[in-house]
């Protein structure tokens, strides 16, 4: 349940943030040194609520099990999967450094090396791959959830937030901010569903 709490501020933290200019890595890095604390912070925010979450699947596999024992098994690995590949992939530390470098460099070279540095980093972020993972991984836990004799409402909002997780980057849904509010709230609300749900039955 706080890993909900900490989602939510860390969404809220990105969500105030502006636009940024354009998609040049020079442009990128002039704005990650000039917000680089709300970074940080939203970056120690998702990093707790994705660790609290790992340890968090555990638990969902020990009270899904009895209900179905394999697919409480693939969605407890799966979401594990996701959690941590969302937990390692985050590129925010190594673009506040090269922020931080970029803003010290004396020479145009020595800016345009940081640039460069900054663009291939950006390019291997795709949190796409993450949050599909997990969203497959909550569609697996509420395929067991729907099997018991509690928690079938809980299962039926698995689903429709596992397939949001899934399709929510897609071009006709991506950079939309209503999609991004919806889907906050549905996964707080599943989160701490399946937090009270585990703390009911353990």
């Amino acid at each position: 349940m706080l890993a909900g709490i900490l989602y939510v501020w860390a969404f809220a933290a990105q969500y105030l943030l502006p636009t940024p200019s354009s998609n040049a890595a020079a442009d990128t890095l002039q704005f990650v040194a000039s917000y680089s604390s709300v970074l940080l912070l939203s970056y120690a925010l998702f990093s707790a609520a994705n660790a609290l979450s790992i340890v968090g699947s555990l638990g969902i596999y020990t009270v899904a099990k009895v209900m179905d024992r394999s697919y409480a098994a693939l969605g407890a690995f799966i979401l594990t999967i996701g959690l941590m590949a969302a937990l390692f992939s985050n590129t925010a530390p190594a673009l506040i450094t090269l922020a931080e470098d970029y803003a010290a460099s004396a020479t145009e070279a020595q800016k345009q090396v940081f640039a460069t540095a900054a663009a291939a980093v950006s390019s291997t972020n795709n949190p796409l791959i993450s949050s599909t993972i997990i969203g497959v991984g909550v569609i697996f836990v509420s395929l067991a959830l729907i099997k018991g004799q509690s928690g079938k409402g809980l299962a039926y909002l698995g689903f429709v937030e596992g397939s949001l997780n899934i399709v929510r980057g897609l071009p006709p849904l991506a950079g939309h901010s209503t999609v991004t509010i919806v889907f906050v709230g549905l996964s707080s609300l599943w989160i701490f569903g399946v937090g009270r749900f585990v703390y009911k039955k353990a």
